[in-house]
This record gives structure tokens, sequence and C-alpha cells, in this order.
């Protein structure tokens, strides 16, 4: 994978980064913390073999996935959804 940009984003004192990676078939959008994925969300773009990835990478299309992985985190989507998990594993 190449690395399209970083996005840098502060929420509740913790430095995030958005990464735009791609490789000649797919673009993904991914939050990191500490070098690490942050969450369990991945945004991903299949691109047919007959269009050029990096002509995408550039356009609004790929900005809305940034912005919905940052909503992600100020959200708090990924402890939410463990929070709806471990509720249901300990009702088993």
């Amino acid at each position: 994978m190449t690395l399209f940009k970083k996005i840098p984003v502060t929420f509740a004192d913790k430095d995030y980064e958005i990464r735009v990676l791609y490789d000649d078939a797919s673009i993904h959008v991914i939050a990191f913390l500490n070098n690490h994925p942050a969450n369990g969300y991945r945004y991903q773009i299949k691109i047919p073999t007959e269009f050029d990835v990096e002509r995408v990478l550039g356009t609004d299309v790929v900005e809305e996935l940034v912005e919905m992985s940052k909503n992600d985190i100020i959200e708090k989507r990924w402890e939410n959804l463990l929070k709806v998990m471990h509720e249901n594993k300990q009702r088993k």
C-alpha cells in the first residue's frame, strides 16, 4: 500500500491520524492512534481496473470517507459498538 496522505485529528487529548492509502485496485481510509489502528472501522473503495486510482484520490468521494472516519472518532462509534457487543456477550 502507498500512503497518499495523513490527516491529523485531535480529540479528547489524543492525537489521531487518518491515513489514506492506496494500491492499483483500491483506496483505504483508516484512523490510527499511536501508529496502530484506532478502531475496527475501515473505509474501502474498490476501483475497477479500467480506472486510474490516483485520479480518484483527490476527489470529494475520498474526502467524504475521511470525514466519516473523523466522525467515528468524535462520536465514539467503536467504543459504543464494543459496549453493545460486551452487553450481548454477558446475556448468553
